[in-house]
């Protein structure tokens, strides 16, 4: 390694710590003394596609940054140009505390994403389940142990794995093989609660997409909504008594919150239908700040009747002061946040 690399690398190295001291001071505080923490994302700004996605897939990376969008850093270096034959994804990023270390998906190998780990400073990569036709979106559950994910055959399925590899569970179609497609329609975007150990996740098991809770042993499937249109996404607060996701119900796709048991009415926190609406319109992805006060979520931006691309916002749980914090240049996008759950306290149950 060059000179000149060591010292990019040893600056990289030194950024990377000094946010993280900054974001977790308090890590194991009640939830009302916790910090913000940090955001992770998935960008391709350093390989943005004039088509406004990667294809072939290899030009997205993950970033880390605070929640006011500062300091972005980037982890992954796969990302690259269409012509370059080893650029690879990777994104789809979960942070685990107890763990300290982040897990992922990536298309580095056979162009197939798979599970991987990796430490907050981007070293260590490493893989840690590959199965048939691919895996994505991990959510870790709150000690670190365990994680889910969903496969990518279709109908896909959510599976369950330890943090060394072993025990894959299929949750959603017992006794289907990985690389099987699932027996109970398409089930995707799986999130572990913090408060014992319920998965929420989206299912078109019933028809059109909606959000259901399954115990991590796969007993106790109860379906939360009922509403007409799409509901998906969700994403429990730090306590694990609400649940935020995405819905069309009213239309367009906003972001709801739900209490966790399903009871009640769910309140519409976004509003943008008087923004500009590009033509394939996505408000979603919506992911909790460790104190439980903020939701960061991806929308797609841009002039009326376009294409537009993604960046990411945060709103107050109230549904007050939504704010954009990326801005990323066109064709470029940043999206699909996750909030360092837990990382900055731990919750009082």
């Amino acid at each position: 390694m060059t000179t000149f690399a060591c010292a990019v690398r040893s600056r990289f190295l030194l950024v990377v710590v000094l946010l993280v001291a900054a974001w977790s001071t308090v890590p194991f505080a009640g939830q009302e003394n916790a910090n913000d923490g940090f955001i992770l994302f998935t960008t391709d700004r350093d390989n943005p596609s004039d088509l406004g996605m990667c294809n072939p897939p290899q030009c997205e990376d993950i970033y880390v940054m605070a929640p006011d969008g500062t300091n972005p850093v980037r982890l992954t270096t796969g990302g690259g140009a269409p012509t370059d034959p080893a650029a690879y994804n990777s994104g789809g990023a979960d942070w685990s505390h107890s763990k300290k270390l982040i897990a992922f998906q990536s298309n580095r190998v056979n162009r197939v994403p798979q599970i991987h780990l990796m430490k907050l400073d981007g070293t260590e990569q490493q893989l840690l389940v590959s199965v048939p036709g691919g895996a994505a979106f991990p959510s870790f559950s709150q000690s670190g142990n365990e994680l889910c994910f969903h496969s990518q055959v279709s109908p896909r399925d959510i599976y369950v794995v330890n943090v060394y590899g072993t025990g894959l569970t299929n949750l959603t179609s017992p006794g289907r093989l990985p690389g099987q497609p699932g027996l109970n329609g398409d089930n995707i975007r799986c999130d572990w609660s913090a408060k014992g150990n319920a998965i929420a996740f989206t299912s078109s098991r019933d028809g059109n997409q909606e959000i259901y809770v399954i115990d991590a042993d796969g007993t106790d499937l109860r379906r939360m909504t009922t509403a007409a249109g799409s509901d998906a996404n969700p994403a429990f607060s730090p306590k694990g008594d609400l649940i935020a996701f995405e819905s069309n119900r009213d239309g367009t796709p906003e972001i709801y919150v739900m209490n966790a048991d399903g009871t009640g009415i769910p309140e519409r926190l976004t509003n943008f239908t008087a923004e500009p609406t590009p033509s394939n319109v996505v408000v979603t992805k919506p992911t909790w700040s460790p104190t439980g006060d903020r939701i960061a979520f991806h929308r797609r931006v841009g002039p009326q009747g376009v294409r537009g691309h993604l960046e990411v916002y945060t709103i107050n749980t109230d549904g007050t002061n939504a704010m954009q914090i990326t801005f990323t240049g066109s064709p470029g996008f940043s999206g699909f946040p996750s909030w360092g759950k837990w990382s900055a306290a731990r919750v009082k149950q």
